[in-house]
C-alpha cells in the first residue's frame, strides 16, 4: 500500500472486504459500512474503467470523486438529444397537412413499427395516428406549440448539462491544480536546477487551462453527439432505412478524415504546448533579470530573442489551427455533395412527399452537425492528451529526497552534529565535497570559511537534507538524517540563506512566515534581536508595510535583517547563516555579530563567511578550498599555522586597513 495511506476497519467475524476498497483512492472509517464498500465499489469499478479509456488514468483518477455531478450532466444531455429529434416528426405534418387549404379535415402521423402477434420477431412498418380528423389551422398551432416547447426543455436541458459539467470538471481541475502545487513544494531542490522555472509556471497554467477548457466538453459531448446521431438516425430508417443507407456510403471517408486530422492535431498541439512553455520562461527570466538587462542596456538583444521565440510560437499555432480548422470544411465539402442526392433520390425513386422531404433533410443536417462536432471532440482529446502528459510528467516525478519507510522523528537536537565521510556533487561523477568530516557539539559555533566556490553554502544545504549526500553520512545526535522526518528535521534548524528570498507581503508577515503562531510581540522581540525593529518603526505603515516582490521596497541590509529575525523567532536548536552579513554596512554588522556572540551556547550555530570578522570567536573553523577542509581550529590556533586562514585573514584586514589610511590621507 502506498506510503501515507491509512486504513481503519472493524470488521465482524467472517467479513471480507474488496481489494479494491483498501487502496489508496477510497479509504474506509471506523464508522463505515464494509458492506457498502462492496457494493458501490463494484459501480465505481465499472464507471471508473470508462472513464479511464477515454481519459486515461490520470485524469480520471480527478474526475472519479465528482461522477455523480457527471451522471447528472450526462442525463441532461440525454434529455436534450431526445428534446432535439421532436422538430423532425413535426416538419412532415406541418408541411404536407397544416399547409393545406380548404376545409378539408387533417390527420397527424408519425412513422412507425407494428409487431405481428403470430410472430414475435416479425414486424412492419406502419403509422401512427397521433390527430386525426382535425382543421389544418388547429394542427398548425398544435404543432407550433410542441415545437416551442421541445426548444425550452432541450434548452433547460441543455443548460444543466452545461453548469453540472463546469462544476465536476472545474472541481477536478482545482484538485489536479493543488496538487501540482503540493508536487512542486515537495520536489527536492536538484529538480528545480535541471528544469526552467518558466516552462514548469506554463505546465500549471496554459496546460492546465487546456484541461479546464475540454474535460467536460469531451465527455458530455462523447455522450450527446452519438446520441443524438442514433436518434436521427433511427427516424431516418422509419423514413426510408435504403434511402439512408445509401447516404450512409460516405461515412468511412468521414471517419478517415477525422483519425487523420486528429493525428496531425495531437503532434501540433503538443508542439505549440512545448513552445508556449518556452516563451513564458523567457517573459519569468526577463522579469527577474531585469535589473541586469536594464544596467548592461541590453533590452534590444534580449527583444530580438524574444521575437524569434515569438515567431516560432506563431508558426506553431498556424500549423496546427490548419489541421484543426481543416477538418469542418473537409466534412461540410463530402457531405454537401451527398446531400442533393436525397432530394433527387427521394422524389424520382421513392416519390416522397414535400414534407417528408424536407424532414428528412432536417433529420440528415441534425444528424451530420454533432459528427462534425465529433470530429472536434477527437481533435480536443488529442490536445488534451498533449496537455496531460507535459502535467503528469511533473506529477509522476518522484522525488530524490522524501520520508523513508519507518523514518523516525527527531527530537530537540541536544548532543552532537557530526560529517562521516562526506561527498557530494550535484552531478554524478562530479564531487565538489570530498571527504568532509568533522563534529560540533551542542550550543558550539562552526564557521567555514575559504575562496568563492569551495564548498561552504555547499555544506550547509545538506544538513537541512536539500540535497543528499553522494556517500558517506551526517547524523544528529547519533540519528542519520535521511532515517529522520524531513519536517522534524526542518523544524529544529533556522537559516538565512545567501540569497535572500521575501514574499510581496508585510514585514510581520515575512518574519513570522516560520512559526505558526504569528504573535506579534514574538515577531517584534525576533526582530529586535535582529536588529531590523528600529528600521521597521520607519516605514511607512510599520510591521504592516507591504514590502514589494522580492522585497524590493528595502535594502539589502534590511532585507538580511528581516530574513535574520525569521530564522530567529522559530527559536532553532539549529542556526544556518550562509554570509548572513554580506550585505550589511560596518555598524549592522558589528550589531549582527554581536546578535550570534549572544546566541552562541544556546544555539548550535553554523556559519559560511567571507567577511572573517563575523566568526573570529567560533569554537571552530574550517578552511575550505576545492571541496575539501585543509585547516581547522580557533581563530587563534589557525593564525599561528601561518597557512591558508593566515593568508585570507592578512589579505582581509590589510585591505581593510590600507582603505582606512588612504581615507584618512585625503
Amino acid at each position: 500500500m502506498p506510503e501515507g495511506v491509512q486504513v481503519s476497519l472493524t470488521l465482524q467475524e467472517g467479513l471480507s472486504v474488496p481489494e479494491f476498497c483498501l487502496s489508496d483512492r477510497y479509504i474506509l472509517n471506523k464508522t463505515e459500512d464494509p458492506y457498502a464498500c462492496q457494493q458501490t465499489n463494484y459501480y465505481i469499478k465499472e464507471d471508473t474503467q470508462v472513464l479511464d479509456i477515454i481519459l486515461g488514468k490520470d485524469i480520471a483518477y480527478y474526475i472519479k470523486p465528482h461522477r455523480r455531478m457527471l451522471i447528472y450532466s450526462i442525463l441532461f444531455a440525454v434529455a436534450a438529444s431526445l428534446f432535439v429529434v421532436v422538430p423532425a416528426y413535426l416538419i412532415q405534418p406541418f408541411i404536407d397537412e397544416g399547409m393545406k387549404t380548404g376545409n378539408d379535415p387533417v390527420s397527424w402521423t408519425i412513422p412507425w413499427v407494428a409487431f405481428d402477434s403470430s410472430h414475435l420477431f416479425s414486424w412492419h412498418k406502419t403509422k401512427l395516428v397521433l390527430i386525426k380528423q382535425c382543421s389544418s389551422n388547429k394542427l398548425l398551432f398544435l404543432l407550433t406549440g410542441i415545437a416551442v416547447l421541445s426548444v425550452i426543455f432541450k434548452s433547460i436541458s441543455l443548460y444543466l448539462s452545461g453548469m453540472t459539467a463546469a462544476a465536476f470538471s472545474n472541481r477536478a481541475v482545482k484538485s489536479l491544480r493543488i496538487d501540482l502545487f503540493k508536487k512542486f513544494i515537495s520536489l527536492p531542490l536538484g529538480f528545480y536546477h535541471r528544469k526552467k522555472a518558466g516552462e514548469l509556471i506554463a505546465r500549471a497554467t496554459a496546460d492546465i487551462s487546456v484541461m479546464q477548457a475540454n474535460i467536460a466538453n469531451i465527455l458530455i459531448g462523447l455522450i450527446q453527439y452519438p446520441l443524438t446521431v442514433a436518434v436521427f438516425f433511427v427516424y431516418l430508417v422509419f423514413m426510408n432505412y435504403k434511402l439512408t443507407l445509401i447516404v450512409f456510403v460516405v461515412t468511412p471517408l468521414i471517419v478517415g478524415l477525422i483519425r487523420l486530422f486528429g493525428r496531425k492535431v495531437k503532434k501540433h498541439a503538443t508542439r505549440v504546448q512545448d513552445t508556449v512553455a518556452e516563451v513564458t520562461s523567457i517573459y519569468h527570466e526577463t522579469l527577474m533579470c531585469l535589473r541586469v538587462i536594464h544596467g548592461f542596456v541590453r533590452g534590444e538583444e534580449e527583444t530580438r530573442k524574444f521575437a524569434e521565440k515569438a515567431e516560432k510560437l506563431y508558426k506553431e499555432v498556424m500549423r496546427w489551427r490548419r489541421w484543426e480548422l481543416g477538418v469542418g470544411p473537409m466534412m461540410d465539402a463530402t457531405v454537401f455533395m451527398v446531400l442533393p442526392s436525397v432530394l433527387i433520390v427521394g422524389k424520382i425513386y421513392f416519390h416522397h412527399t414535400l414534407g417528408e422531404l424536407v424532414s428528412m433533410l432536417y433529420a440528415f443536417s441534425r444528424m451530420y452537425a454533432p459528427v462534425k462536432k465529433l470530429a472536434k471532440i477527437n481533435n480536443k482529446l488529442k490536445s488534451l492528451q498533449g496537455a496531460t502528459k507535459r502535467i503528469f510528467e511533473v506529477m509522476k516525478t518522484e522525488p530524490e529526497i522524501a520520508n523513508p519507510k519507518g523514518a523516525k522523528e527527531l527530537k530537540k537536537h541536544n548532543n552532537m552534529i557530526e560529517f562521516r565521510n562526506v561527498c557530494f556533487g550535484y552531478t554524478p561523477g562530479t564531487n565538489v565535497l570530498k571527504n568532509i568530516s568533522f563534529k560540533i557539539k551542542a550550543g558550539e559555533m562552526a564557521a567555514f570559511v575559504g575562496s568563492t566556490g569551495s564548498g561552504k553554502s555547499t555544506i550547509l544545504d545538506l544538513l537541512p537534507r536539500f540535497y543528499d549526500v553522494t556517500s558517506g553520512s551526517i547524523t544528529i545526535d547519533g540519528y542519520d538524517i535521511r532515517d529522520v522526518t524531513l519536517e522534524s528535521l526542518r523544524r529544529q534548524i533556522g537559516i538565512v540563506s545567501q540569497d535572500i528570498i521575501l514574499f510581496n507581503n508585510t514585514v510581520a508577515y515575512n518574519i513570522g512566515y516560520g512559526s505558526s503562531a504569528k504573535d506579534f510581540n514574538a515577531i517584534q522581540s525576533a526582530a529586535k534581536v535582529g536588529h531590523a525593529h528600529e528600521f521597521i518603526l520607519d516605514l511607512p505603515d510599520k510591521y504592516e508595510t507591504v514590502i514589494g516582490d522580492q522585497g524590493d521596497m528595502l535594502s539589502g541590509g534590511q532585507k538580511q535583517r528581516i530574513a535574520i529575525a525569521r530564522a530567529l523567532l522559530i527559536d532553532p536548536a539549529i542556526l544556518i547563516l550562509d554570509e548572513a552579513a554580506s550585505a550589511l554596512d560596518a555598524e549592522s554588522e558589528m550589531l549582527v555579530q554581536k546578535a550570534i556572540e549572544d546566541l552562541a551556547g544556546k544555539r548550535t550555530i553554523l556559519v559560511a563567511a567571507h567577511r572573517l570578522s563575523t566568526i573570529m570567536k567560533a569554537d571552530h573553523i574550517f578552511v575550505m578550498e576545492n571541496g575539501e577542509i585543509v585547516e581547522s581550529g580557533t581563530s587563534t590556533e589557525l593564525l599561528s599555522i601561518n597557512g591558508r586562514f593566515r593568508k585570507l585573514y592578512e589579505l582581509q584586514f590589510e585591505d581593510q586597513t590600507n582603505s582606512l589610511s588612504s581615507a584618512n590621507r585625503s
